[in-house]
């Protein structure tokens, strides 16, 4: 009985060392620390938005050489065997005779070569505009999925960095309440001061709950779009501050260039397309030249015949079948459309028509464009100046609170100063953030529109 139980002891405590060990394992697989650059590459390599643009380019590669297999030549082998069931009559000599054959079998080789062919020649220039807007669509993919990915890890950092504030908003409370207990036990302070001060430090908790919420909401979509997996414990390396030099370095009066728009870019190629789709209509007017050939060879194996000449019947023995060659045959085929009912003329103008629309759709996004790169750089100008206020903002903070604590300490200052000048010191750093976290994204959002 001990051996049987001393077995399954065993047993269980190996199995609990495989479980832990496979949890630590996967514990220190799943940990993932990246920088902006990182979570960029990442992004690049796994998400899948990138992988489908580089599969729809290589889908216009295979079509662009369907194109040019137009050109080429095709050959094509073909066979044919005809069975006679009922023998057919010819009439010989005053006499009705039956085909002397019971079958036919045809096999033989064509040939054709495209030589003036129009419409196969627009076509392999318009796969090369395929290739061209595939290729764009492939970097607009990128260029947006850069931009989401920078503007939600900053979305992180500044998550983290209120979270950072908040708690230490929270130590700040909790010191309030320490000294103001202290001295409402030693009877130098109201009991309010305790009250106030323990309220103030219950205040914040929700808030930090709150935030807490957000850094788990702004992790959860990077991983969305980094492509990893939600199991994955992911931390975002850095903080706001460390791009405060990006803020200062902001230059007036910059030019902005749409020539690098992802989204004109695509709009010029699809009005080239549809130039080109004009001339390919055009080519329906066109002749073209073909040339053929054709070699063959036809078997036909004779059936037995019956004749009869005046009562005396003579049969004539068939014989076996035969390869007889059909010959060699090469020639060229003109074609010259003449009239088609006006189809092509009407198909001709409608393509016009969308040359014209598609012109003055581009024309309007460039202005919507240039609206929103100046939108963007004035709001990268508005944060450049909160960014400087807030940070002397919050130095003040500190010094304001500084000056309440030694008040509150020496028994000249109040409780409420105290609070107000810590509640100074958070919300001057929660401001100070934020203004840092406006102007990565307004710059993020403006760098998109010039497309970088």
């Amino acid at each position: 009985m001990k051996l049987v139980l001393n077995k399954k002891m065993a047993g269980v405590a190996t199995l609990m060392m495989l479980v832990f060990s496979t949890l630590a394992a996967q514990k220190q697989a799943v940990s993932l620390e990246v920088s902006l650059e990182d979570a960029i590459i990442i992004a690049f390599s796994e998400n899948p938005t990138i992988k489908i643009a580089y599969q729809e380019i290589q889908k216009v590669d295979y079509s662009k050489k369907e194109a040019w297999g137009g050109l080429l030549p095709t050959l094509n082998a073909s066979g044919q065997l005809n069975h006679f069931t009922v023998a057919g009559k010819i009439f010989q000599m005053g006499n009705e005779l039956d085909i002397p054959t019971k079958y036919q079998l045809k096999a033989g080789l064509s040939l054709q070569l495209p030589i003036i062919v129009p419409a196969v020649w627009k076509s392999i220039q318009m796969s090369n505009l395929d290739m061209q807007l595939a290729a764009e669509k492939a970097r607009a993919s990128k260029i947006t999925l850069r931009n989401d990915v920078t503007k939600s890890f900053y979305s992180i950092l500044l998550a983290q960095d209120s979270y950072k504030a908040l708690q230490e908003g929270y130590a700040l409370a909790e010191e309030n309440y320490k000294q103001a207990k202290k001295r409402f036990e030693a009877g130098v302070a109201a009991e309010y001061d305790c009250v106030s001060a323990e309220v103030e430090m219950t205040n914040l908790q929700p808030q930090l709950l709150q935030v807490e919420n957000g850094i788990a909401q702004a992790k959860l979509y990077l991983k969305v779009l980094m492509g990893v997996e939600m199991s994955v414990e992911l931390t975002a390396r850095g903080n706001l501050s460390d791009f405060e030099n990006e803020v200062f370095g902001l230059k007036d009066n910059q030019d902005i260039d749409l020539t690098n728009n992802t989204d004109l870019k695509q709009l010029d190629i699809q009005y080239q397309q549809l130039d080109k789709s004009i001339s390919l209509q055009n080519t329906s007017h066109l002749p073209t030249l073909v040339g053929f050939g054709s070699y063959g060879y036809t078997a036909t194996p004779s059936r037995d015949m019956h004749l009869d000449f005046g009562g005396m019947p003579i049969t004539m023995q068939g014989q076996s079948a035969k390869m007889l060659n059909d010959g060699l045959v090469l020639g060229l085929q003109l074609n010259i459309p003449i009239f088609s009912g006006m189809t092509n003329v009407y198909k001709a103008k409608q393509l016009k028509i969308q040359a014209q629309e598609l012109k003055i759709q581009r024309d309007y996004a460039e202005n919507q464009l240039n609206v929103q790169a100046l939108t963007s750089r004035d709001n990268m100008a508005k944060a450049a100046k909160q960014v400087e206020s807030t940070k002397r903002a919050v130095a003040l903070a500190q010094k304001s609170y500084d000056i309440s604590a030694k008040r509150y300490e020496t028994g000249v200052g109040i409780m409420i100063e105290l609070q107000s000048a810590a509640q100074a010191i958070t919300q001057s750093n929660l401001v100070y953030k934020q203004a840092i976290h406006d102007y990565l994204t307004a710059k993020a959002d403006l760098e998109k529109t010039l497309g970088h």
